[in-house]
């Protein structure tokens, strides 16, 4: 079983069972690939998870799991929320809440990658930023 299997199986019973909804397999699959692909830009890193998109290694943090798994949920309720929308289906659920718990997976999920990244600013060695010297003219006019 890979990491990626793992993950899809922990987002299939947290946001899926419990409200009956069936999505395939490459929708979940997707929806972690979108969500690693924001970690990856909001850190300038390059993660990996095992078995997404043939990567053999798992370079992704255990603290980014649960973030990852945030933004992933926030995609699958978008996505279902968008298959709700725009076909004839006997999905149960008010597109109203759904959109609500879309929009507040997707905040939740910003909110810890800030977390995160003020995290690994607090472990880092090297300082985020440089002095900078304010050089003031000593008269307005020159």
């Amino acid at each position: 079983m890979t990491k990626l299997d793992e993950l899809c199986g922990r987002l299939s019973k947290q946001y899926l069972e419990p409200s009956a909804a069936a999505l395939p397999q490459e929708t979940i699959v997707e929806s972690i690939r979108l969500s690693l692909e924001r970690i990856n830009v909001w850190f300038s890193e390059r993660f990996e998870i095992q078995g997404l998109d043939g990567s053999t290694i798992d370079t992704l943090p255990e603290d980014f799991v649960p973030c990852l798994l945030t933004g992933a949920g926030a995609n699958l309720t978008r996505f279902m929320l968008q298959a709700h929308l725009s076909s004839y289906t006997n999905m149960g659920g008010e597109p109203e809440l759904m959109r609500y718990l879309s929009a507040y997976l997707e905040e939740r999920f910003v909110w810890m990658l800030e977390g995160l990244r003020l995290d690994s600013l607090q472990k880092s060695v090297d300082i985020p930023f440089a002095p900078w010297k304010w050089e003031e003219k000593l008269t307005w006019r020159t």
